[in-house]
C-alpha cells in the first residue's frame, strides 16, 4: 500500500494556505448568495471579518487578484478584485471603486508596504493594501532597489 507523508520536506516552507485564518471556516461563507443590498453587504462583512488580521493576507490577496474571480478572497470582494484587474484611474492615480481597509498607519504602513515589495508584491497591489498612491509604492520600491545596490556594492567593495 502506498502512503503519502503529509508533512513538508525538511526545510520546505508550508503553503501559505495552511496558515490562513479561513482554513477552518465553512467555505460557503466566502460565496454570498445575496446579489445586492443590505443582505449582500452583511454577508460580505462577515466574510471580510475572517480576513482581518490574517497572517497571510498579502499572499492571499496577490493570489486572489490574479486567480479568484468569485466570492470573497484576499480580504477583497469580487468588485474590488475586478477594479484592481481593470483599474479606471481617478485624478489621484487610485483605482476607482476600490476601498480596502488600511490596517496600519504612519511608519508602520510604510514598513509593511516595503516588506511586501521586498517579497515581490506588485506596487499597485501594495498601494491599495497600504492606502497610498501607486506612485508612493513605486517610490518605496525604488528606495529598496537603491538600498540593495548600496548593500551589494559595499559587500563587493569590502572584499577587495
Amino acid at each position: 500500500m502506498f502512503t503519502v507523508d503529509p508533512s513538508p520536506a525538511r526545510g520546505e516552507e508550508l503553503d501559505w494556505r495552511s496558515r490562513a485564518a479561513c482554513r477552518d471556516v465553512d467555505p460557503e461563507l466566502f460565496f454570498p448568495t445575496a446579489t445586492a443590498g443590505a443582505a449582500l453587504a452583511a454577508a460580505e462583512r462577515r466574510a471580510l471579518a475572517v480576513c482581518t488580521g490574517c497572517p497571510v493576507l498579502a499572499a492571499c490577496r496577490t493570489w486572489a487578484v490574479a486567480e479568484q474571480p468569485h466570492g470573497i478572497a484576499g480580504g477583497l470582494t469580487e468588485a474590488q478584485r475586478t477594479a484592481l484587474r481593470h483599474p479606471r484611474r481617478a485624478r489621484h492615480g487610485r483605482p476607482v471603486g476600490v476601498r480596502v481597509p488600511v490596517p496600519v498607519r504612519g511608519a508602520r504602513h510604510r514598513d509593511a508596504g516595503r516588506a511586501a515589495l521586498a517579497t515581490g508584491a506588485e506596487p499597485g497591489l501594495v498601494a491599495v493594501q497600504c492606502g497610498v498612491t501607486r506612485r508612493t509604492a513605486e517610490r518605496w520600491a525604488a528606495e529598496l532597489r537603491r538600498a540593495h545596490r548600496v548593500a551589494v556594492g559595499a559587500r563587493v567593495g569590502g572584499e577587495r
